[in-house]
């Protein structure tokens, strides 16, 4: 991608707008999903005006990287100020047949006993290329797809203690 203008962010916000705002959707509920999504446009606003003539490569991962930043932010000012929130479930529509309405409820608490870093790389590779999300975080493509099948190895292991088969 080019240096900033206006199109150039206007571009950013109506082609990843929704995946950032259903990034957030898929964690927590949608009011504070919207909160999250326009922090994370802001911050790439505020970024791309400080520094107008830095080429912005691939743009929906440094969005992502910006939207884990937010995310990041917002989950320990929570923790400071001891305020509950709950995950919402990456896979509750994801059981087939499932003659039970707590699935959704265990899937929830399954996904709530992963670390957060389990938690964003499976929310992340809803929306992103193993590519992308080693671009957001620093590391490569291949220790990035390491990354997101151990922590579906240990969704299922916590999930198989729930008693719950995807």
């Amino acid at each position: 991608m080019s240096s900033f203008s206006f199109e150039l962010f206007e571009e950013l916000w109506y082609k990843y707008y929704q995946k950032i705002f259903s990034y957030f959707c898929r964690q927590f509920d949608e009011s504070t999903a919207e909160d999250l999504c326009q922090q994370t446009y802001l911050n790439a606003w505020r970024h791309i005006s400080l520094y107008p003539h830095k080429k912005i490569q691939n743009g929906k991962a440094w969005l992502f990287s910006i939207a884990k930043n937010v995310k990041n932010d917002y989950l320990r000012y929570k923790k400071q100020h001891e305020m509950n929130f709950t995950y919402l479930s990456l896979y509750e529509n994801d059981i087939p047949d499932s003659q039970n309405p707590d699935d959704s409820i265990l899937i929830s608490k399954a996904l709530n006993s992963l670390s957060e870093e389990d938690r964003a790389l499976l929310s992340m590779s809803q929306y992103l290329k193993s590519k992308e999300i080693g671009s957001a975080l620093g590391i490569s493509a291949s220790a990035a797809r390491s990354r997101i099948q151990k922590a579906k190895e240990r969704l299922r292991i916590v999930l198989k203690d729930y008693e719950i088969n995807e």
